[in-house]
């Protein structure tokens, strides 16, 4: 067994998203999934136990609980205490994602030793943040990152930001940094899901890191920006192949934008974890891409060049390109029939 935990280590993955349920009490303007209702063949609380130990198996550095709005579940900390058992050296993070509104303080309290990490999503001040995420979120969002800083955590607030609410970056990073939170990450809008169609909400860059700097020189003037401002996720490579994604039916995917029927990589109701991961040549091929070469060999792909990139985003545009025939397996490129992924509505 350790021969096989440390063969699956050598090539570890970055974070796995587990999406919980698809139920979410907002309707977020932007929302990636489009999250409403819980889907009829979601995960059991049993199922969920039986993945644990392949997940702990696959080394990540991190497990997030995430899609809609976990904590509408109500067997959430039985899910998080499962991992925890099956994790006995506590080599994973446990991070948990919530809109806040229904975070208490019991609630808080019971998540200690549970979760290592919880992320409050907040993209605004009160009017623009309502505006994207529904009436009483900036509220309620603020009021949980409040609970879970008294009870000891140091909550992660998530910025997803968009021209709508880049008017508010700058005060709001000031609020939260006043606050004493200082664990926040800038998430560029992509637009997709809910988002599809809306690229005007794409955010300046160059807008956004002015407003970055500024709030960091207002907040910590006794400190230089380059310390630990709060950064936007960029990277030279998207990170594609060093995620994974599983979804509330099961379905298991590379990220959280390539959730299309090309790219489902199996189901863990169908196989384990592990075989999926380990069998997969999508994977190999996906975490060998070097998009400056992809760009050179088309370069209506230049998007690609971008510094931050999403794959998802471009290969939605691009899907007709020679490239990705040359560089995915062909198997990609022939999808597998719509009713084996449930998950799938065609709005990502």
């Amino acid at each position: 067994m350790e021969m096989d935990r440390k063969h699956v280590a050598g090539e570890r993955f970055r974070n796995i998203f587990i999406h919980v349920t698809k139920a979410c009490n907002l309707r977020c303007a932007y929302c990636y999934f489009s999250a409403d209702r819980p889907l009829p063949n979601e995960l059991t609380t049993e199922e969920f136990a039986h993945l644990w130990p392949d997940v702990v198996s696959l080394c990540p550095e991190k497990v997030v609980f995430t899609e809609g709005e976990p904590l509408l579940r109500s067997d959430i900390l039985d899910l998080m205490r499962s991992l925890r058992s099956a994790d006995q050296e506590h080599s994973v993070l446990r991070c948990l994602n919530t809109n806040g509104h229904l975070m208490t303080l019991r609630l808080a309290c019971q998540l200690v030793g549970l979760a290592d990490e919880v992320r409050v999503s907040l993209d605004a001040l009160d009017e623009r943040n309502d505006a994207l995420r529904g009436r009483g979120n900036f509220e309620s969002a603020f009021g949980a990152i409040r609970i879970l800083h008294d009870v000891g955590f140091e909550p992660r607030v998530l910025v997803t930001v968009t021209s709508v609410g880049l008017p508010d970056l700058e005060p709001l990073l000031c609020r939260l940094l006043r606050e004493g939170i200082i664990h926040i990450n800038l998430n560029p809008f992509l637009p997709i899901g809910r988002g599809q169609g809306h690229g005007e909400w794409v955010a300046d860059e160059t807008a956004v890191e002015k407003a970055v700097r500024r709030a960091w020189a207002r907040s910590k003037p006794d400190r230089p920006v380059p310390c630990a401002p709060p950064q936007q996720e960029h990277q030279a490579h998207c990170g594609v192949g060093r995620l994974l994604n599983i979804l509330p039916n099961g379905d298991v995917f590379p990220c959280h934008v390539l959730v299309n029927d090309e790219f489902r990589l199996g189901n863990v109701r169908e196989q384990s974890l592990v075989a999926i991961c380990d069998g997969n040549g999508l994977l190999s091929a996906l975490r060998k891409l070097d998009f400056g070469e992809i760009v050179h060999q088309d370069g209506a792909l230049a998007e690609l060049a971008r510094r931050g990139a999403c794959m998802g985003n471009v290969f939605a545009e691009t899907k007709a390109s020679p490239v990705w025939a040359k560089n995915l397996p062909l198997t990609v490129l022939r999808p597998i029939p719509r009713d084996l992924n449930p998950c799938s509505n065609g709005s990502t």
